[in-house]
């Protein structure tokens, strides 16, 4: 367990966590375990996989907690993943977009941390950050000028992205679910 410690690159991480049971991120070359979703969680990341799915733009496809390489030393894991590249049996490197589900246990990193790590990385579009007890989504956008846009998506209203062929109304996320 002693090499979980030292600094590793992505190539070392993957070596490494691929022989593990557990789900890990690389932060700055440490390994980061993350635990399991809750049922909440699980529930929102299930709807939003299948209303994504039935409204991306060929050829674009929608793929659950995979690892994204973000530079030599990090490598997150969002809870979705929209790519529109060529399928690979590597780790993902492009992405268009992120989402990322809300938990009382990780909201200020995925908030602080995480986010503006996704912003550094060159490919992704847009991020999408959900709260599964609220009906509120906060959409950051890539501008043409490469300047990051926050807009919250609120109440009846619907998620607008140029991945999508048609808005993705928070009726079909929440409605389900009582919310």
């Amino acid at each position: 367990m002693a090499r979980a410690l030292e600094r590793m690159t992505v190539e070392e991480f993957e070596a490494w966590a691929d022989r593990r049971p557990e789900r890990y991120e690389l932060v700055d070359g440490v390994p980061k375990m993350m635990a399991g979703p809750a049922e909440p969680h699980g529930e929102m990341q299930a709807a939003l996989a299948g209303e994504i799915r039935a409204r991306l733009k060929p050829p674009c496809r929608v793929l659950g907690s995979v690892g994204l390489v973000l530079d030599r030393w990090n490598e997150r894991v969002p809870d979705l993943a929209i790519v529109c590249g060529e399928r690979t049996n590597e780790r993902l490197r492009e992405a268009k977009a992120v989402v990322e589900i809300l938990s009382e246990s990780t909201a200020e990193y995925d908030l602080g941390e995480k986010r503006l790590r996704y912003m550094q990385h060159s490919g992704l579009r847009e991020i999408w950050i959900v709260w599964p007890g609220h009906r509120q989504v906060q959409l950051w956008r890539k501008d043409e000028d490469g300047r990051w846009r926050g807009e919250d998506v609120t109440g009846e209203e619907a998620i607008r992205s140029e991945l999508l062929v048609e808005p993705l109304p928070l009726d079909a996320l929440y409605g389900p679910m009582g919310r």
